[in-house]
């Protein structure tokens, strides 16, 4: 993993680590990346255990969210 891609991942793993529940659209916005870019490393965050549960966009068309699950 190069040193952009690795930073943004653990940048990500913060912000689900505080509690927050964020945005494919939001996190890509900050971190200038497009969306199946975060995808991506949401994966590869699931893969290496991390357990994190999300909800798909709504009727509104408000955008998908991501949080960390609390075990």
């Amino acid at each position: 993993m190069r040193n952009r891609s690795l930073i943004r991942v653990l940048a990500i793993l913060r912000h689900l680590e505080g509690g927050e529940r964020v945005t494919l659209a939001r996190l890509a916005e900050e971190h200038g990346v497009h969306q199946r870019t975060i995808r991506r490393d949401l994966a590869a965050l699931e893969a290496a255990g991390v357990p994190l549960g999300h909800v798909p966009e709504t009727e509104e068309g408000e955008g998908r969210f991501w949080w960390m699950v609390r075990l």
